[in-house]
């Protein structure tokens, strides 16, 4: 599964074996026999030491749309992989995470917290990198920075506000209208 996301999510990129075991964190013979499984029914192609997708392949279409129609995670399941990340206050998703809606956004996750590790955060986002098949965008504030970001109308937060998103932990109250009060 990481295998075919990584290569339908970056259908033009060429990759080396070593590149593709590091993206998807599949590795050893594990890795050489899903890509020599993955040649012999022509989803991929090799050149020299080179792997891309290959555009002729009979059922790139309907594979494509069922990988990517599909929610790479759980809401719940992505607010717990950064449970050791600090107090994690807000976590809102959007591109990647929101194919449905267009999924075009500047960021693929925005976190805000207190006390936050990000070295944990950014090992948590890398792993479900691997996962998704595709780098993500990402962004980590702090509450107080973020707060004060919303109260200035900062154009890259307004960005992420403005377009296409879903907020799936808020204990901050982003997701309240103004001028009503959280339950």
């Amino acid at each position: 599964m990481r295998l075919l996301r990584l290569f339908l999510l970056n259908p033009t990129t060429r990759f080396t074996a070593k590149e593709i075991g590091l993206k998807s964190k599949v590795v050893g013979p594990s890795l050489h026999k899903e890509l020599r499984a993955l040649q012999k029914i022509k989803f991929i192609r090799k050149q020299t030491n080179i792997h891309r997708l290959s555009n002729t392949f009979k059922f790139l279409a309907p594979l494509k749309n069922l990988l990517l129609a599909t929610e790479p995670f759980r809401d719940s399941e992505i607010v717990s992989r950064f449970r050791n990340g600090g107090r994690i206050k807000l976590v809102l998703v959007a591109g990647i995470f929101n194919q449905k809606n267009g999924g075009d956004s500047r960021v693929d996750i925005l976190l805000v917290g207190d006390n936050l590790k990000r070295n944990k955060i950014e090992k948590a986002l890398h792993n479900m990198e691997s996962e998704v098949g595709k780098e993500l965008t990402y962004a980590i504030f702090e509450t107080k920075e973020f707060k004060y970001r919303m109260e200035v109308y900062d154009k890259f937060v307004r960005d992420i506000m403005d377009h296409s998103h879903r907020i799936i932990l808020d204990k901050i109250g982003v997701g309240v209208p103004v001028g009503t009060t959280k339950l």
